[in-house]
């Protein structure tokens, strides 16, 4: 997989921080010039695991090399919503300047006023963002900056399900996200034929359908997991011998298990989330906002995507794509669109407690 020298890079890079210090003096005099809190340092919340060491090699590093603001990469999957609104709730300064958030996450946020609206003006490479993603759920609070596809990883040479309607006959021992209920009702939704789509997630008549299909699935699930690194304890130690996983995360996670051997496929229609990329109430806006445009620079994300393997948010990459997803990812925004089932949080935030709670009683039988 060819990224690019290391070289190259860097002339791009000062190239690029020479045409932004003949427009501002300098980049960092440009960074310093706003009103409260340190302009030397941004704070990022994403992601955990390989995804996060990714975005700190790919974004956040030559970031910091271009302007000389540093950033610390906060690392995590959960609770960092609720750091927001407890910093917040006390009167504190929020714990990240930039936030990455999806679904339930993102629209908690926005809707509780933990972020700053952003100022597309300060964000000019937002306009290489796929439609698609600017209009599927307001970007007003968060640039769109990647996504991901759920796929299938497996042990080769055993027994695996090479589609989701697989996992209700497949004889082998599965693994499924059980800490996060969307993406396996996604799964079930599609293979319920009692509504078009996965419509059954939005009407409560069809739910009984619906978690009946998750119950043929989980009678096959021998471990539901919480994150990545549960994934990858139970394929070594075989628990399972495949399992549901980010697409993106397990090809990244092949890749660092060269002993391993593994295999990772995609199916034809997969659950899916994008990232909403957010300023919070953060003294540095302006330097949020420059990060922000920044990450979503086409050399960026082209190094972003060949390292991490996830969808960019940047149109202009798709002709560029790694050589191990060329042929699986959209080219179109038209393709895009039929790409992700997503899962509208907005559509589901009404009855977000009963189908938790229907599918914890399940996975938990």
């Amino acid at each position: 997989m060819d990224t690019g020298s290391d070289a190259s890079r860097q002339r791009s890079r000062l190239s690029r921080r020479a045409a932004l210090g003949a427009i501002g003096g300098t980049t960092v005099a440009l960074a310093g010039c706003t009103g409260g809190g340190s302009a030397d340092s941004l704070t990022v919340s994403v992601y955990g695991g390989a995804y996060g060491n990714v975005f700190e090699e790919e974004v956040a590093d030559p970031f910091e090399a271009e302007t000389g603001i540093s950033v610390e990469v906060a690392k995590a999957w959960s609770n960092r919503v609720t750091k927001l609104r407890s910093a917040q709730s006390g009167g504190g300064e929020p714990p990240f300047d930039v936030i990455g958030l999806s679904g339930f996450n993102y629209l908690s946020a926005r809707t509780e006023g933990l972020l700053q609206s952003v100022r597309y003006e300060n964000v000019p490479n937002a306009e290489k963002v796929w439609p698609f993603f600017r209009e599927y759920r307001t970007d007003e609070y968060g640039v769109p900056g990647e996504a991901g596809p759920l796929g299938i990883v497996y042990k080769e040479g055993k027994p695996h399900a090479e589609s989701w309607a697989e996992f209700t006959t497949t004889d082998a021992p599965a693994g499924m996200n059980g800490g996060y209920w969307k993406n396996p009702l996604i799964v079930s939704a599609l293979l319920t034929d009692a509504a078009p789509g996965i419509e059954e997630l939005y009407d409560p008549d069809q739910y009984d359908p619906m978690f009946s299909t998750l119950e043929e699935i989980a009678a096959n699930v021998a471990s539901w997991y919480q994150g990545g690194a549960d994934v990858w304890s139970a394929l070594d130690g075989g628990t399972i011998d495949y399992g549901g996983f980010y697409f993106a995360s397990g090809l990244a996670g092949i890749d660092n298990r060269p002993e391993k051997e593994y295999g990772m496929l995609l199916p034809e229609q997969s659950p899916g989330y994008f990232t909403n990329f957010c300023v919070t109430n953060t003294d540095r806006r302006e330097e949020s906002e420059q990060f922000l445009d920044f990450m979503l620079d086409t050399e960026i994300q082209t190094n972003w995507h060949q390292s991490g393997y996830y969808v960019p948010a940047n149109q202009e990459v798709a002709g560029s794509y790694a050589d191990r997803v060329a042929g699986d990812y959209p080219t179109t925004n038209e393709e895009l669109e039929s790409f992700l089932l997503l899962g509208n949080s907005e559509r589901l935030a009404e009855n977000q407690s009963t189908l938790s709670d229907r599918f914890t009683q399940v996975i938990s039988s």
